[in-house]
């Protein structure tokens, strides 16, 4: 009769220890996975956070030309597509397939163009060029063979470098770029406020102005929206009442020239 209470009572405390087991188990599960659950929301808001600020911080990203700034009078200098890019680059070349210059329009590739075989432009690409006015958008469209430097094989490659043509001296705001950009970041964060900008759902915009010889502000656009429109009509009203003066941009003679510049904000974009 003892044995059998003995065996019993043994298997109810194998049962019981057991329990306990699977109960502190599952509980100690449920507060790793609500521990793990919290530290992801956790982490997600920091990333979040993180994000709009560097986005709000850095709303306006430049103000300048479109792409890469070429001075007219080097522009009209370049002989051939090695004249473009840097030595170290252009030892790497084997040959050339083809080779196109390509107006830019409305930030397109368009049929403006000219192509050669060679590193050396041909006569018309040199005409195409050097008859390019300022704030003209190109890119140089070249198919290549070029040796890797890390393997030494021979590879085709496709570079595209872009320009933007511009005066020999630009147009200047009479603040200084930076007082400019903070201009524009501080006035527009109230539309930015109104509007609920979610910085995921932000795009990046530009938006283009032209400084005149005289030194007035004209022909502003935006080449797209930041996916919020009262941000988008902000940011062309700051633009065109900007305080201060513009100094206007001049060519190799000292005269006074038109320029476009461009605004990027929003998030960081091509």
């Amino acid at each position: 009769m003892k044995k059998r209470v003995l065996i019993i009572s043994a298997a109810v405390i194998t049962v019981s220890i057991t329990a306990f087991s699977v109960m502190s188990f599952n509980n100690l599960k449920s507060n790793e996975t609500t521990q793990l659950e919290n530290n992801t929301v956790a982490m997600n808001t920091e990333v979040i956070n993180k994000m709009a600020n560097r986005i709000f911080t850095d709303f306006i990203y430049d103000v300048g030309p479109r792409y890469n700034p070429i001075k007219k009078t080097d522009l009209d200098a370049v002989r051939s597509f090695n004249d473009l890019i840097d030595l170290e680059h252009a030892q790497r070349i084997v040959d050339y397939k083809s080779i196109s210059v390509i107006k830019i329009i409305d930030d397109k590739e368009s049929n403006i163009r000219e192509t050669g075989n060679s590193d050396a432009l041909t006569n018309k690409q040199l005409e195409f060029i050097q008859a390019s006015n300022y704030s003209t958008n190109l890119t140089f469209s070249a198919y290549l063979t070029e040796k890797n430097p890390e393997t030494g094989t021979i590879e085709n490659t496709h570079w595209r470098p872009y320009f933007t043509v511009i005066p020999e001296k630009q147009a200047e705001y009479s603040e200084g770029k930076e007082a400019l950009k903070k201009y524009l970041k501080e006035n527009s964060k109230a539309s930015r406020d109104k509007a609920n900008v979610d910085p995921e759902k932000l795009q990046a915009a530009k938006l283009f102005f032209t400084v005149t010889k005289k030194g007035a502000i004209e022909n502003v656009r935006l080449d797209r929206t930041s996916n919020y429109p009262l941000v988008d009509k902000t940011m062309i009203e700051l633009i065109k009442n900007t305080p201060g003066t513009w100094k206007p941009a001049e060519n190799f003679e000292g005269k006074e020239v038109d320029q476009e510049l461009v605004v990027s904000f929003g998030l960081m974009g091509c």
